[in-house]
């Protein structure tokens, strides 16, 4: 019987930790989404404002298909010093190679 005991409580500790594991890499997850999502929603920002809405709009299906934050925060950088819309794509595609 004392065995049963010791078998529950390392079974019931190993799920909670599990589950706990389990929680933190969701919450680290959403975070990584939100930031991304914002990263997003920042460069299509400065692109309609500095250049033009419409091409905008047309790019953000690739800019979702980007994981990389680090890429996005340079895409924004590449977005605010834009003259013309050629110049962001050029960027984009820069970072496709």
């Amino acid at each position: 019987m004392h065995e049963s005991t010791l078998v529950e409580y390392l079974t019931e500790k190993a799920t909670a930790e599990a589950h706990q594991q389990g929680v933190q890499q969701g919450v680290q997850q959403g975070v990584q989404q939100g930031e991304k999502k914002r990263a997003i929603e920042d460069i299509l920002d400065v692109l309609e404002i500095r250049l033009n809405p419409n091409e905008a709009n047309t790019l953000k299906p690739e800019l979702e298909a980007i994981d990389d934050l680090q890429r996005l925060k340079q895409l924004h950088r590449a977005a605010v010093i834009a003259n013309i819309p050629e110049d962001f794509r050029k960027a984009l595609d820069a970072d496709d190679n």
